[in-house]
């Protein structure tokens, strides 16, 4: 019985270290990743007329997701390539910036709808836009 609880607590402590590694290179690589300037970011989306508020928060939600200082995000960073990001994550990401915004969670299958469609952050920013203003399917 004790060998079995040591093989668990020996198992369990590879998976903490492996779990922590892929932490940390998953960190080391978006450091590296600088993107543009926060007022850049934001002027981005002006000529569509979306909020500094809604670009705000997303430029420093992804920022906050990052250890590094020199991390910075753009509009044209994609999900997939830049983020490295799944389904799931970006799932996690609408929910996640839908409540920074005060904004009403939408139905699940409008959710997936709305990850279906998210290819860049900047797509990302204009469906939170058009939820804001009522258009988003």
């Amino acid at each position: 019985m004790s060998y079995m609880l040591g093989a668990l607590a020996v198992g369990g402590g590879v998976m903490v270290v492996a779990i922590t590694l892929a932490c940390i290179v998953g960190q080391r690589r978006l450091g590296k990743h600088r993107g543009v300037p926060r007022e850049v970011f934001i002027q981005a989306f002006t000529e569509a007329k979306v909020p500094d508020t809604v670009s705000a928060a997303v430029y420093d939600y992804y920022k906050s997701l990052v250890i590094s200082r020199d991390f910075g995000i753009a509009p044209a960073d994609t999900y997939r390539d830049t983020l490295h990001e799944g389904e799931e994550e970006i799932l996690d990401d609408v929910r996640s910036l839908t409540r920074r915004l005060g904004l009403a969670v939408p139905s699940q299958e409008a959710l997936v709808q709305a990850v279906m469609e998210i290819k860049t952050v900047r797509d990302m920013v204009l469906w939170l836009h058009s939820l804001r203003t009522g258009k988003a399917g």
